[in-house]
């Protein structure tokens, strides 16, 4: 009996406390209690930290969102303004016109009328002469003349297509020259603007060493900054002497009905691709060597946008000029700008000056 007390006794204790194995349990019950803690812990702070990005990224669409509405207000106020000045402007003009016109169209219905002509027959022939003026056949002008769709006016055409420039003096009227023209246009205007884009990379070089000279020169007395700003007043000094001014006072000298403005405005409303269409080179059916001037223009436009985008690329290196910041930040922008108190200031605005030349750090 008091054997069979001491084993049990023993046994209890070997089980408790004496046992190896339960004693390796205990810690390992302890070890996996304490990492339970621990992965508890870090996916609580992940968590926090989840959420806390989150409220940020909000906060900050939000922002975004206010600022793009503020945009639109202004983009919707600078469009009533635009409308009501050239109503100012034009209206009157357009009015006096629109008087004189129908005064000799009056004029010429009564005397048609003496002939007894039939009145519907009068107005077919206004609407045959103005259909005839908006597709580029001039009445006033020798009809033997070369025709619109020549090689040098097809050209011409199609570079303002692929330019996107597209003045619309001359356009196709055949059903297949409309989907010709839509196919041509799918292919065309990617590869132009990667061509462009390719060019303007390459002229960026000269530029940029333009920029090391003028901080080799001047940065000593300009902070980087000014230096930024002088650098695209020699990019801009040279865009409008050789991409303006120049070929405003050739294209004046060439087309004898335009003025040296209306040159110069020709010039900048097709570099900004807006094309109004109102002048057109080599539109004169009795110019000499027409087709030759329509590819030479041709040439200018292609070469004159990329003028245009190296210029607006390095107007846009200037964060006090590039507006899209002020409406949106990028999502790498954001991050960074929250977790490090933007202690590494706006990204791709800085710049590295090294042995003269710079480089974005974009």
């Amino acid at each position: 009996m008091v054997h069979r007390t001491v084993v049990k006794c023993y046994s209890i204790f070997w089980v408790t406390q004496g046992n190896p194995i339960r004693k390796n349990l205990v810690v390992g019950e302890s070890q996996l209690e304490i990492a339970i803690q621990k992965e508890y812990k870090m996916g609580l702070e992940m968590f926090q930290m989840h959420n806390k990005i989150l409220t940020s990224l909000d906060g900050r669409m939000k922002e975004t969102n206010q600022r793009i509405l503020i945009g639109l207000g202004v983009a919707c106020i600078y469009l009533f303004i635009g409308a009501i000045v050239f109503v100012r402007l034009e209206y009157p003009l357009e009015k006096i016109e629109r008087e004189a016109y129908l005064d000799y169209q009056n004029q010429w219905r009564q005397r048609l009328l003496a002939l007894e002509i039939d009145e519907s027959e009068i107005d077919k022939l206004f609407v045959n002469i103005r259909d005839a003026a908006l597709n580029g056949i001039w009445m006033d002008r020798n009809l033997t003349s070369d025709p619109n769709w020549t090689f040098g006016q097809a050209f011409f055409f199609a570079g303002t297509l692929i330019s996107t420039v597209g003045y619309g003096r001359v356009s196709p009227r055949t059903e297949h020259g409309k989907l010709f023209t839509i196919f041509y246009c799918v292919i065309g205007i990617p590869l132009t603007l990667a061509l462009l884009s390719a060019i303007v990379a390459r002229m960026r070089e000269p530029s940029h060493k333009l920029r090391g000279l003028l901080n080799q020169k001047f940065g000593h007395l300009f902070t980087n900054n000014h230096i930024q700003f002088i650098h695209v007043g020699c990019v801009l000094a040279a865009l409008l002497v050789f991409v303006f001014a120049i070929p405003a006072w050739i294209f004046s000298s060439i087309e004898d009905d335009w003025t040296y403005l209306d040159a110069f405005y020709y010039c900048f409303v097709s570099l900004t691709t807006i094309g109004l269409g109102d002048f057109e080179p080599g539109d004169n059916p009795d110019q000499n060597f027409r087709g030759l001037y329509k590819i030479m223009a041709t040439v200018y436009l292609m070469c004159g946008l990329c003028c245009m985008m190296l210029f607006l690329g390095t107007l846009y290196d200037i964060p006090q000029f590039n507006l899209t910041s002020f409406f949106v930040k990028s999502d790498e922008e954001m991050r960074i700008n929250e977790e490090d108190g933007g202690k590494y200031g706006q990204l791709g605005t800085e710049t590295v000056v090294e042995n003269g030349f710079y480089g974005s750090t974009h």
